[in-house]
């Protein structure tokens, strides 16, 4: 078999899911170019594609199946490679697919480019049912403490942001979800590597850094130095350079005094914590097998409301969960009142395999399941609004993206706080951090003009 790499090697990555999955792509995309094969800059020219597949709803893996058959349709001598959570433990329902070449297991993308190496494009068309490659790495790592080895990245394509992701696998086990099964336990990323990751970021001058894991508040747990997440922050304070660093997403339970003290005395982290709240009804938290009630959660929020000024706070709900009432739903309606998030994201329920929700029977039927939906939405925006209120003729800082928003043509950008801010002004902003004072808002947008001579 001829393994020699050449021109016709193009590659072309669609990424589903979460921050942790936009990172590994970037790493693969790394690794590939530097054994020789080319990124392709259109789908429609690439002669192997790699789907990094989520599994967190039915909708992510119905994704992650179209996209394999859209590039088999743009480029029927293509090479199929799927990666990520969505085929670690179900590899079956995605072997079949017509033009699959390879699975790819999590622990072994790091391995990406030998094993493509390993089997040319050339060969790859016409794959036939049977002949796929599962690559699964040392499956003995996955559960173990020791783990896959952590990829690494020196930049971030197409984005203003650079992730950098921390740690990996979770122990939380709620009933409704199945990232434990194909993340693994908690484990943690060397400090040192970190440190020299955000330094490689910052020194291209990326003006956010987002910290990110499946269980980012975990870091640290399992070290012998028992380390917490504010060690990470209070390294990463002395790398030099214009930045700010912001913290992907972080249960309740590690949202600690010292982390809430830490982030109000360091104006280099972001006034935002991504909380997942899930549900305000005890009842129902208690289904999910998360460990806390609301008015703990509420205790919470209020402390880092208190701790952190002009703090947001952004969160998902997850509607719809085997046995959930009338009276479950509005407690989780009247919380989202009360904490007003900035933004919350909204899922409905969606049974997953391995879970224990699984088997649970008493559903909640889908047309009440739209109306509530509709409802969180409206108590979400209107919470939203009545946040960003406060914020009118005052000074944000927001970094810009690199793109406009397609209807009005003006750019966008994040402040230090996740509000999403519009505004006029010149390309030469994009991707830098420019003070802007908030003038209008409605139930979506919020607008305001760039301080002059600031």
């Amino acid at each position: 078999m001829n393994t020699q790499i050449n021109a016709n090697h193009r590659f072309f990555i669609k990424t589903l899911g979460c921050k942790v999955n936009q990172y590994e792509s970037q790493a693969m995309r790394e690794l590939l170019l530097k054994s020789g094969f080319k990124e392709c800059l259109s789908k429609e020219t690439a002669d192997i594609y790699i789907v990094n597949t989520c599994t967190v709803t039915h909708r992510a893996d119905s994704e992650s199946r179209y996209w394999a058959a859209l590039f088999l349709r743009a480029n029927p001598k293509a090479k199929i490679v799927l990666t990520g959570c969505g085929v670690e433990k179900d590899t079956d329902r995605f072997s079949f697919l017509p033009g699959m070449s390879n699975i790819v297991k999590n622990e072994d993308k790091g391995g990406i480019a030998e094993i493509l190496r390993a089997a040319p494009p050339s060969e790859a068309g016409n794959v036939r049912e049977g002949d796929v490659k599962i690559n699964a790495g040392d499956s003995s790592t996955i559960g173990g403490r020791s783990g896959p080895n952590f990829l690494s990245i020196t930049d971030f394509k197409d984005h203003t942001k650079a992730f950098v992701k921390i740690q990996d696998g979770c122990e939380n086990f709620c009933a409704y979800c199945k990232v434990p099964s194909v993340r693994g336990v908690s484990r943690s990323r060397p400090l040192k590597d970190i440190l020299e990751e955000v330094g490689t970021l910052a020194a291209k001058d990326f003006k956010e850094i987002v910290l990110t894991g499946i269980c980012l508040g975990a870091w640290g747990g399992e070290l012998p130095e028992r380390l917490s997440l504010v060690s990470v922050l209070q390294a990463l304070n002395n790398i030099p350079g214009n930045f700010r660093i912001r913290l992907s997403s972080i249960e309740p339970k590690y949202v600690t005094d010292e982390l809430i003290d830490y982030i109000a005395g360091n104006n280099k982290i972001c006034r935002h914590l991504h909380i997942p709240i899930q549900s305000g009804d005890d009842e129902i938290l208690s289904r999910m097998n998360r460990p806390y009630k609301a008015e703990q959660l509420k205790a919470i929020i209020i402390k880092v409301k208190d701790g952190i000024p002009d703090v947001g706070i952004t969160t998902d709900i997850l509607i719809g969960f085997p046995g959930e009432t009338d009276k479950h739903f509005w407690n989780t309606v009247n919380l989202i009142k009360e904490i007003m998030p900035v933004r919350t994201h909204i899922f409905t329920f969606s049974k997953r395999t391995g879970t224990a929700a699984y088997s649970m029977s008493d559903t909640v039927a889908d047309d009440i399941l739209k109306q509530r939906f509709q409802r969180m939405r409206i108590a979400a925006i209107t919470a939203s609004y009545l946040y960003r209120e406060r914020f009118i003729n005052k000074r944000l800082d927001v970094l810009v993206e690199s793109n406009r928003e397609k209807h009005s043509g003006r750019l966008i950008g994040y402040s230090d706080n996740y509000i999403k801010v519009m505004l006029g002004g010149p390309d030469a902003l994009m991707k830098k951090i420019v003070p802007v004072t908030i003038k209008e808002l409605n139930l979506i947008h919020t607008l305001g003009i760039v301080q002059q001579n600031s």
